[in-house]
């Protein structure tokens, strides 16, 4: 009860000085003088945006974007105004016998210049509203004197246990710090990485290496200091750390496996983005390479999450490691009465003539065995790159054999029949 009080009696004597100054009738000379400025300033910054935008229509810009333009300009009606109140302001301390509404007036507008900015160049929109609206209140507790009495307020309403103490003042300020901390972090790691991505002289893997160490070491300090803007003891953490590492060796056991064996994935190369790898009867291209998973995509479209840990533990072929060439194997039987040599020159023929088969190495065409069906050859042959698939010269050369045997007189091994 005596706090509500207190608090009600704060609030009281904030209001005095507003309501004291409005009693005044030079007081509302000085608003109309901010009233003049304000328009002033509105109208010079609407009539040179829409200047600019004409000018614009009738001569793009060739190298720049029209858009980086005119974005910059919706700072033009807050700045205007900021400084037509600046000039303003003497002849309101001259002949309105003061300048207080002026001030405030000028602090508001520098608020709306700060937050829309912070509109215009944070692409984070639940961020940017965020600060925004942290800016705008901040200024306006200022401006009206309330500033003091609400950080009393709310450092009035804690919690504390043992020798911590936690307000609703310092909650607060952490918040705000928390957002735009790790805001900023997330921008800093986010501009390394579209600068290093432009990098020639760096492999992929050292690349996502440097960012995901720096995002990590980043993320770090932005949490230090919020807790530290939070008034938390950072000594106290260290049974935070003990708490942590017992579940990291419990339930994250298997995230704290995946970012290892992503970070050794990028350590050793040896699968990079744009492989084509098969891993548990899955194949498919390494689209991106992340600190939990790598994002395969598949022939027929589909895109998997592939935990890192079953790209370490498991057996994986990676057919792109060092070159692009594959090896295509094509088994044929023919009847034990067909002429196997001439098969054999066939098949050799056929894809010798391809022009997707690589000469060298050129390709081989054996006798494997005699089986209960006839006779086993084997044809293999190499394509240059398995990126454009290994199914088209096969099948490409299973069509041209079973023409030209036809045409031989080569009858190749009905198994149904023989069955």
């Amino acid at each position: 009860m005596e706090q509500t009080d207190t608090l009600s009696h704060t609030i009281q004597s904030a209001w005095q000085p507003l309501l004291a100054s409005l009693s005044r009738s030079d007081t509302y000379i000085e608003i109309l003088c901010i009233a003049g400025a304000a328009t002033l300033g509105l109208a010079i910054a609407f009539l040179l945006r829409h200047h600019v935008a004409r000018q614009l229509e009738r001569q793009p810009p060739r190298k720049i974007e029209k858009d980086l333009i005119l974005r910059p300009l919706a700072l033009l009606p807050p700045l205007l105004v900021f400084f037509a109140l600046a000039i303003v302001k003497p002849f309101a301390q001259r002949y309105a016998g003061g300048s207080e509404w002026t001030a405030a007036a000028m602090e508001l507008t520098l608020a709306a210049v700060a937050a829309r900015a912070v509109l215009l160049f944070v692409k984070a929109r639940m961020v940017a509203y965020f600060i925004t609206a942290v800016i705008m209140m901040i200024a306006i507790l200022n401006v009206t004197g309330f500033m003091e009495t609400t950080k009393t307020a709310l450092d009035g309403i804690a919690f504390s246990f043992g020798k911590f103490r936690l307000s609703m003042l310092s909650l607060a300020q952490g918040i705000i710090i928390l957002v735009i901390v790790f805001w900023s972090a997330n921008a800093l790691s986010q501009a390394l990485e579209n600068h290093l991505q432009k990098s020639s002289r760096l492999a992929y893997n050292t690349r996502e290496l440097i960012v995901k160490f720096f995002r990590i070491f980043v993320y770090c300090i932005a949490f230090l200091i919020t807790m530290g803007a939070m008034g938390i003891d950072l000594t106290a953490l260290a049974i935070f750390g003990g708490a942590l590492g017992v579940g990291v060796g419990l339930g994250l056991q298997k995230i704290t496996a995946n970012f290892v064996s992503g970070v050794t994935l990028l350590m050793e190369k040896s699968i990079k983005i744009g492989d084509l790898i098969e891993v548990n009867h899955i194949t498919g291209w390494v689209r991106a390479l992340n600190i939990r998973y790598a994002l395969i995509e598949t022939f027929d479209g589909r895109e998997l999450l592939i935990p890192n840990e079953m790209l370490i533990s498991m057996q994986v072929t990676n057919w792109t490691y060092t070159t692009n060439n594959a090896r295509t194997d094509i088994d044929i039987n023919i009847t034990f009465d067909s002429d196997g040599e001439r098969a054999r020159q066939i098949m050799l023929e056929i894809a010798k003539n391809h022009p997707r088969v690589l000469k060298d190495p050129e390709p081989a065409c054996h006798l494997r065995e005699f089986t209960d069906f006839g006779q086993h050859f084997l044809l293999t042959f190499w394509i240059p790159d398995i990126k454009e698939g290994r199914f088209g010269p096969r099948n490409d050369a299973l069509f041209a054999i079973m023409e030209r045997f036809k045409a031989e007189g080569i009858t190749l091994v009905d198994r149904t029949k023989s069955a």
